[in-house]
């Protein structure tokens, strides 16, 4: 139970990379921060089991974005590591950043939150006043404020299928460590993200054949293009619609027909995503709808949070880190994050202004990709007291060099992983501080 003030108190519900520098970032403003952390270690996704049951990484990780992106701003990953980094070195990356700021004896490992409650002002104290509500966690202790870090790579999200009678070996990329348990066999590797796009290449190397499912490759463009990159092992092939009891294979065509295969396969692998899930809040908290725990956050969390990140009917005390999909460099992005939240907190920005940036300023809930930068450009507004201000269209908004060259970086590298799928992972990039270029800040690529 935390002590004194207890608006000063905030529960911090994961010990990854975002609960990480929200923890330091609140002590550093003056705030009692407990972090909850689940798991016995630190690190949060980057935690690598070899138990399919624990955690989501695969045994040959590399990340897919250089570390001169992903690093938190005063904190650099060690110069000697490449640029695409071993997971290995993400968590000792973490663990380093939480000995250097001396965040350890603020963690509870192994204490999951298996209930998180809002509990209204007037049931603290009967004075006839009504103070700020508080949030009780595990039922036995009380804070101001809660953020949630908890990532969202813990529930596998499944493709709805008109039929599914397959047999056989299916198991979610979440499970899959190595390629070995798939040697001399016909794989259905489903997805073409980011997982889908690293599996391919491990499984063609001892698999017998790898059909590729994904929906751009209904295009028999697309799916040509995919062919001429990839090894003649693989095949790709259209939007997955439904397996047979014998591994036949269902998919959506070219005129959007279904199309059954006449090969089979022996084993299914669904790198199709993960569900948002937040099992420490009841149903009847009214906090999301029934569709927030679905593979998109469109519309769900359009209507619960202002700009990604506070909740609409508890906009000072309740915080979501992390959540913008595919946004280049998220343990900065939620360093900023974090530093708007600090923001609200301490009063400098009101409710209403938060919800006026949201109106005006409609970030994307899906894919935001290059739209994170201006994001964190709106965010440091925040604090920064310039918030209304701000551009109604984002894209007109100047970014900072250090934020544009974030930017530069994280474009050349999806350029790359376009062009050379295999081999993007080679180059390595040198951030260059230099007073003869505009903002004193460039880059290279040092290693192709």
């Amino acid at each position: 139970m935390c002590n004194g003030d207890d608006s000063k108190s905030v529960a911090v519900l994961g010990a990854g990379g975002g609960g990480l520098v929200a923890a330091r970032l609140l002590r550093d403003a003056g705030f009692r921060v407990k972090v909850f952390e689940a798991s016995d270690q630190i690190g949060g996704v980057w935690v690598y089991s070899d138990s399919p049951t624990r955690g989501a990484l695969y045994k040959s990780l590399h990340t897919n974005l250089p570390k001169e992106v992903m690093a938190y701003s005063d904190f650099p990953f060690d110069a000697a590591l490449p640029s695409f980094m071993k997971h290995e070195d993400v968590l000792n990356y973490l663990q380093a950043y939480a000995r250097h700021f001396n965040l350890y004896h603020m963690i509870a490992l192994s204490t999951p939150v298996r209930s998180a409650e809002y509990v209204p002002g007037t049931d603290w104290q009967g004075d006839g006043g009504r103070p700020p509500g508080r949030w009780l966690v595990n039922g036995e202790e009380v804070f101001g404020a809660l953020v949630v870090a908890n990532g969202h790579y813990n529930v596998p999200h499944y493709p709805p299928l008109l039929k599914n009678d397959f047999t056989g070996v299916a198991i979610h990329s979440k499970e899959y460590r190595s390629p070995s348990p798939f040697a001399n066999k016909r794989v259905l590797l489903v997805g073409e993200g980011r997982s889908g796009k690293d599996l391919v290449w491990e499984l063609h190397s001892l698999a017998r054949k790898v059909v590729w499912s994904g929906t751009s490759f209904s295009d028999p463009d697309a799916a040509a293009s995919a062919r001429g990159k990839l090894p003649s092992s693989v095949w790709p092939v259209g939007r997955l619609e439904g397996l047979d009891k014998g591994g036949r294979y269902i998919v959506k065509g070219a005129a959007g027909e279904l199309v059954t295969s006449q090969d089979t396969v022996d084993a299914v692998i669904y790198a199709t995503g993960y569900k948002f899930d937040f099992p420490f809040f009841s149903e009847s908290s009214g906090l999301f709808p029934s569709e927030c725990t679905m593979r998109s956050p469109e519309g769900a969390f359009r209507e619960s949070l202002h700009l990604h990140l506070f909740h609409r009917k508890h906009p000072s005390s309740l915080f979501f880190l992390g959540l913008p999909e595919f946004g280049p460099g998220i343990f900065k992005v939620m360093e900023h994050q974090t530093k708007a939240i600090i923001a609200v907190m301490k009063g400098h920005v009101s409710t209403e202004d938060l919800a006026s940036l949201d109106i005006r300023c409609s970030f994307p809930y899906g894919h935001m990709r290059d739209d994170i930068f201006p994001y964190c450009v709106m965010l440091d507004s925040l604090p920064a007291g310039t918030h209304r201000s701000f551009p109604d269209d984002h894209w007109q908004v100047k970014l900072p060099r250090d934020i544009e060259v974030r930017m530069e970086v994280a474009r050349d590298t999806r350029e790359a992983r376009a062009s050379m799928p295999q081999r993007y992972r080679d180059r390595n990039y040198r951030i260059i501080e230099s007073d003869g270029v505009e903002g004193g800040i460039t880059w290279e690529v040092v290693v192709e």
